[in-house]
């Protein structure tokens, strides 16, 4: 009797509502601490892993390679990667064939979103509006930190050490990056059959250089970095560029704006689409342009257009409603007016010279050659969804009764499950 008193005292004191708090959590706990040890043992065991999908060699792969005459391929990657055959004869023939546009969705059953953003083409909105969508749709958007500024081209290393990243994650995750286009069916771990999907942005490449070129001197940090490095070469050409006119650079052959074929280039959108190769980097390289075509038909889910806003977040909410529903009502809700200025230069400039433009269309023809393509891409995919499409917007769904929450315990289940 006077055990079970003293037991009775010590339940409702202090000390065992705080254990018990504890022992609360310790099955959560126990099963992050498992996981973290089956990842671990996953990466040790990863080196006996060999990679089996040809079709992703950004080296050797050519169709009069000997040793790429006959393709032998275990039959489950067939299945596990659906279009994979047809994805392997256009690699093979890839300098001697005409990729066409297409409206076939190409979206992986996968709950990752990779956007590969490329400088000035309206990207800082678009992870706006993720960000804005994340909390009615119940996925994380994750924004990349960025340590130095030219992070786009990435080791194998890199490239593999992001792919596990995203196979830490097992609920719906947004990620944005500046970063050439990565191969995740090739890094990813033979325990794994999904990789994300792949959107991104483009802009009609003579505004977007326009934009770039003046958005370097207006960034501050952007200015301070360029005129403290210039400065150091040659004092005094710090300042001369800050003050170079947009038309004194293109008609006088400056060596910023003269856009050479050969030379190395980061800002074009054909990079980003060709991938982590050297030659994906070298402006006017038609063999780049015809990955990037590949990439953009075949890895692409959508390749939305600046100039063609609307239709591209309706092309978004119907090929990626885990990350889009309700996307056109959001954006053009008075909640996200402020967003939709964001980034913008402030300053106003005059009207661009003829010839300044014309200059620059026949520097940048192979950018307007895929911007062509990926236009009648994303047109293509609109007009298939003319009869789902309606002058309304598809309804963004509310927190309380229409997406249901995960709690800690849901969490638990789905990591325990995979």
């Amino acid at each position: 009797m006077k055990w079970n008193l003293t037991m009775r005292r010590w339940r409702y004191s202090d000390q065992a509502n705080a254990l018990l708090g504890l022992l609360r959590y310790l099955p959560y706990v126990a099963c992050v601490v498992l996981l973290k040890v089956y990842v671990i043992m996953l990466l040790v065991h990863s080196k006996d892993y060999t990679e089996d999908l040809s079709d992703y060699d950004d080296y050797t792969l050519r169709h009069d390679h000997p040793s790429h005459r006959k393709l032998s391929v275990p039959a489950t990657t067939t299945t596990e990667e659906p279009g994979w055959q047809e994805k392997q004869e256009v690699l093979a023939r890839l300098n001697d064939t005409v990729i066409e546009p297409s409206a076939t969705n190409r979206t992986p059953n996968t709950i990752w979103l990779f956007f590969n953003r490329i400088p000035r083409t309206g990207g800082q909105t678009l992870v706006s509006l993720l960000k804005s969508l994340s909390e009615n749709l119940d996925y994380q958007h994750q924004e990349h930190v960025y340590r130095t500024p030219w992070q786009r081209l990435m080791t194998n290393e890199e490239q593999k050490n992001l792919a596990t990243w995203f196979e830490y994650n097992f609920w719906p995750k947004s990620y944005d990056r500046f970063s050439l286009f990565i191969n995740f069916t090739k890094h990813r771990s033979q325990y794994v059959k999904m990789r994300p999907a792949y959107i991104t942005l483009v802009r009609d490449p003579v505004d977007k250089y326009i934009s770039h070129f003046r958005f370097k001197r207006v960034s501050q940090e952007r200015v301070k970095l360029e005129m403290a490095v210039k400065e150091r070469e040659n004092p005094g050409s710090g300042r001369t560029w800050y003050w170079k006119k947009l038309e004194q650079c293109v008609l006088e052959d400056d060596p910023e704006c003269d856009l050479q074929p050969g030379s190395h280039d980061f800002i074009s959108a054909i990079p980003f689409f060709c991938g982590q190769h050297q030659q994906c980097l070298k402006l006017g390289d038609k063999w780049a342009l015809q990955r990037a075509k590949y990439h953009a038909e075949y890895e692409y889910s959508v390749v939305g257009l600046m100039e063609h806003w609307n239709t591209t977040l309706g092309v978004l909410e119907h090929y990626l409603p885990l990350f889009f529903q309700g996307a056109r009502q959001r954006y053009w809700s008075p909640e996200f007016e402020e967003q939709r200025q964001v980034n913008r230069n402030p300053k106003k400039y005059p009207q661009v010279a003829e010839r300044v433009l014309k200059a620059l269309r026949q520097r940048l023809g192979l950018e307007y050659d895929l911007y062509e393509f990926l236009r009648q891409r994303l047109h293509l995919q609109h007009q298939q969804l003319l009869h789902t499409l309606t002058a309304s917007t598809t309804r963004l769904p509310t927190r309380s009764t229409d997406v249901p929450r995960w709690g800690i315990l849901d969490r638990m289940d789905i990591e325990m499950r995979h």
